[in-house]
């Protein structure tokens, strides 16, 4: 498996490099004026309906801690002047196609996505939070096991992910600030492990999630913590602390918004 990944990110490579000489990108690159200006946030809370994700050792499903955190997110985003669409607003399913043609709805050099997600482990001890951004080639083995279990309903086509990729060339470095600001704001806010440190470049992880395959604007994946620790089960359960994340997660969109489009 990890030998096709590593072939196809090498053709992926070929043809982005190609694609650069032949089209300009839709995106700016570090040279020029940033044409990005973060207006919308799409909301992913990760599963729901059938799909219930992971479970805690205590019966808490995790597509209604993401729903719950989700849905706060929502209300903090709007008091901020954004304007804030979820993939889902009940315990619905929506498949993970579905919740990508949801957010391309809306102009990728003005939107920023993001899925909301909960982890488990074998290990109670293990804890911490994880942000993510899309790559053919896992950070480790926990991101390959990871993205296999969220994209247990529809995995990545990597023909597809190559063509779709060139529309939104140029996107993954936002994806990048977005997702080492978030983590870094989490950190420091909820005074929780970062388990991004192990990361090569030791900010954000990489992991082929089928939900930002095809997503044209910039997105991450945040896993907010272990279901499966005693410790952060009944802090992600919590309503106050449902809240102060989303309080967290806001002022990681608001700073990255800052950052990327200065006044």
């Amino acid at each position: 498996m990890r030998r096709n990944a590593i072939f196809f990110r090498r053709i992926y490579l070929a043809v982005t490099l190609i694609s650069c000489v032949l089209q300009p990108l839709t995106f700016a690159t570090s040279t020029t004026k940033s044409p990005y200006t973060l207006k919308t946030v799409v909301i992913d809370p990760g599963h729901g309906g059938k799909d219930s994700g992971c479970s805690s050792p205590w019966k808490t499903k995790e597509k209604n801690v993401t729903l719950a955190i989700g849905l706060k997110l929502a209300e903090v985003l709007k008091r901020n002047q954004y304007k804030v669409y979820l993939t889902r607003t009940t315990d619905q399913f929506v498949s993970l196609p579905k919740r990508v043609q949801l957010a391309n709805k809306y102009p990728p050099d003005q939107t920023l996505f993001i899925s909301i997600h909960c982890n488990a482990h074998s290990d109670r001890r293990i804890h911490g939070i994880e942000s993510y951004i899309f790559d053919l080639l896992p950070t480790d083995e926990h991101a390959a096991t990871l993205a296999k279990r969220e994209n247990a309903e529809a995995e990545v086509d990597l023909i597809h992910f190559i063509e779709s990729s060139l529309h939104k060339r140029g996107s993954e470095k936002f994806s990048w600030d977005a997702a080492k600001t978030t983590q870094s704001i989490l950190v420091s806010k909820l005074n929780v492990k970062d388990r991004n440190v192990n990361a090569p470049d030791g900010a954000v992880k990489r992991a082929p999630f089928r939900v930002l395959a095809d997503t044209k604007m910039p997105a991450i994946l945040i896993e907010l913590g272990f279901l499966s620790n005693r410790s952060e089960h009944g802090q992600l359960t919590s309503s106050k602390r449902q809240q102060q994340i989303a309080e967290a997660v806001a002022l990681a969109v608001k700073k990255f918004d800052q950052q990327t489009h200065p006044q």
